[in-house]
């Protein structure tokens, strides 16, 4: 009996001790799991391609005072026991919002304007990791290259061009906004922001200046309208069966009209580019009209926004041309026809601001 007795205390001995070196082991892989990931590693797609990814290291439980998206030596994660544990307690107090970009120019430039619109908004920090074709063409300064939101939450848009409340209230984690975003809506508040983000890089500003200094030295005492035609890949079958209408020379003919009544006793020249400058020569007979030449986009988009005003057929390139003049705009008000696949997910007083004045053909 006895012997029993000491082979049983024997046993728990054993066990004991074994149940407390096993947790010595899992004490000392967490220690080493948290200070080793006091950084959590994420990445953003910029475009539909999704081998365009970088990487950039967000802070997960502490932050940079320089710099909070700036990634962290190495070295910095060799810390005691006591700052292991500290920093796995530390809460990050910024929030951040990134997007994706989709189309060109105008698009682009809706979908980055909405992003830092929301972000404002919502007291977050906006950032992109690739600027697509805005970075050539304006001064963008929420770039960083090296951003990786790998992680976080993506919440899209249900309509390209209808207002949704949810993207002005988002959870409070990390977000990645989708979609087209093409509601002014969204980033008016933030209006002053945005114009000087679209400034445009110097030697684009340069052409236009040069341009518009030889316009108005020779028109001297006129007011320059802008005038953008926007035709192109617009009249090809399948464009019209999603419901994309088309300007017809009557539509600018009126828009003339209507912007000579609102600047009477005025010397007005009507500067006019488009993607389709042979059928703006056969169809918009007027003497008060000049024809830019075929230019790349960005300078055309530069000249035209310098103009006093702006006319505009349709699309997205023409509504951010107006937008930045910030003069008087007259838009083609059928641009999205009724009833087509198109008609459903737009509204016209969310696309276009309302002192803006629309027109039919």
């Amino acid at each position: 009996m006895r012997k029993c007795y000491f082979f049983f205390v024997c046993g728990c001995v054993i066990v004991n001790l074994g149940v407390y070196q096993f947790k010595s082991h899992v004490v000392k892989f967490m220690l080493s799991f948290d200070s080793n990931n006091t950084q959590i590693d994420l990445h953003v797609y910029a475009n539909s391609s999704a081998n365009n990814e970088r990487a950039l290291t967000l802070p997960s439980s502490t932050q940079n005072p320089n710099n909070s998206l700036a990634n962290e030596s190495s070295s910095s994660t060799r810390t005691t026991t006591a700052q292991q544990s500290a920093t796995s307690r530390a809460i990050a107090t910024k929030l951040y919002l990134t997007t994706w970009f989709m189309g060109r120019l105008g698009n682009q430039m809706f979908i980055y304007a909405s992003m830092v619109g929301l972000a404002r908004a919502q007291n977050r920090v906006p950032v992109i990791n690739s600027g697509g074709d805005l970075v050539n063409t304006f001064q963008i300064t929420n770039l960083n290259e090296n951003i990786n939101t790998n992680r976080w939450k993506w919440v899209s848009e249900s309509a390209f061009a209808i207002f949704e409340s949810k993207l002005m209230n988002l959870p409070p984690i990390n977000i990645i906004v989708t979609g087209y975003l093409q509601c002014w809506r969204y980033f008016q508040h933030a209006q002053d922001e945005i114009r000087r983000e679209f400034t445009f890089v110097p030697s684009i500003q340069k052409e236009a200046d040069a341009v518009l200094a030889s316009c108005r030295s020779k028109l001297q005492n006129h007011v320059i309208v802008g005038v953008h035609v926007r035709r192109g890949d617009l009249v090809l079958s399948r464009n019209k069966r999603l419901g994309y209408g088309v300007a017809k020379a009557s539509y600018f003919v009126k828009a003339f009209a209507k912007m000579r009544s609102l600047l009477p006793n005025q010397n007005i020249t009507f500067l006019v580019a488009s993607d389709d400058l042979t059928w703006c020569i056969d169809n918009i007979n007027d003497t008060s009209v000049t024809f830019l030449p075929k230019m790349d986009a960005g300078s055309h988009f530069a000249i035209l926004s310098s103009c006093d005003h702006v006319i505009l057929s349709s699309g997205t390139f023409g509504w951010w041309i107006a937008w930045l003049a910030n003069g008087t705009t007259i838009y083609y008000k059928d641009h999205i026809r009724k009833n087509t696949p198109l008609y459903f997910t737009y509204k016209d007083s969310d696309y276009y601001p309302p002192w803006w004045i629309g027109l039919r053909n």
